[in-house]
């Protein structure tokens, strides 16, 4: 999920997982440099779970899994 960034904060971040997912068992996959997003998926039951994928084609994009 992403949101320009004029939409932060205005809660449709919360409204998609919430329309989406509801409380159903999920994962996903971050950027680990995406500081924003790793605060967010713990707020909606998301924890980190030590998967990581890196992109071969460029070894600097490292994807965390998280996981509910």
């Amino acid at each position: 999920m992403h949101l320009l960034a004029v939409h932060h904060g205005n809660g449709l971040g919360q409204a998609l997982p919430d329309a989406v997912l509801g409380d159903e068992p999920a994962q996903l996959w971050v950027l680990c440099t995406n500081a924003r997003a790793i605060a967010f998926y713990p707020r909606n039951g998301f924890a980190a779970d030590r998967a990581e994928f890196t992109d071969p084609r460029d070894p600097a994009m490292v994807e965390l899994r998280m996981a509910r």
